[in-house]
């Protein structure tokens, strides 16, 4: 009888076969660039690492400034960490407010040469609410205003590249690209590194309703 017992007690035990218990928000920045010593996109991202969201895990990566190896580096996260969002961040040094990014163009420049990926649209949209998400970031005292041309460099490249992979593959993920000011450290009408991780914070929760 006692054998029994713990044959059953054994069987009741919930098996755990890996993989995440929970969702999985991926969070990228950009390492620093030209005169950009400390690029505040991966410093938000790696602030974000590890906390939770809901039952939603952040999962941040950094990702350097170059094209086949920043999309290489999004598509083997996509593959290991199956996430159901991704939100990319990047630096606008001109910015004076956080920018939500709604279209995507199909074009990437670098070094003044400009090309294009094959057989893709013309531009991909971000299914996240841009408007609600500028709404929300307003409401909390944030400066923030939707956009609509995310440049033509690494930035708008990893956004086109990412929403056009979800697209070919028919992944079940939402993609969305956020640019942040400078820090206040760097220029006077920068943000505080504190405001722009909360903010974030907001901003992937508007996006999760």
């Amino acid at each position: 009888m006692k054998k029994l017992a713990i044959l059953i007690a054994i069987l009741l035990v919930p098996i755990s076969f890996g993989g995440n218990e929970h969702e999985v928000i991926l969070v990228t920045g950009f390492e620093p660039f030209g005169e950009w010593n400390e690029n505040p996109s991966a410093m938000v991202a790696m602030a974000l690492n590890g906390s939770f969201i809901g039952n939603a895990e952040i999962v941040s990566i950094v990702l350097p400034v170059d094209f086949n190896q920043s999309f290489e580096k999004i598509k083997d996260a996509i593959e290991k960490y199956k996430p159901f969002m991704i939100i990319s961040l990047g630096l606008n040094g001109k910015a004076r407010a956080i920018h939500i990014e709604k279209i995507a163009l199909n074009i990437e420049c670098n070094n003044g040469r400009c090309s294009f990926i094959k057989n893709g649209r013309l531009i991909q949209i971000s299914p996240l609410p841009a408007f609600k998400i500028c709404n929300e970031l307003r409401s909390h005292g944030y400066k923030a205003k939707p956009s609509f041309f995310a440049g033509t460099y690494a930035c708008n490249f990893i956004f086109y590249s990412t929403l056009n992979y979800i697209d070919e593959n028919e992944l079940d993920i939402k993609d969305g690209f956020i640019h942040v000011p400078p820090l206040k450290s760097q220029r006077r009408y920068g943000m505080e590194l504190n405001d722009m991780v909360n903010a974030i914070k907001i901003a992937i929760k508007a996006s999760m309703q």
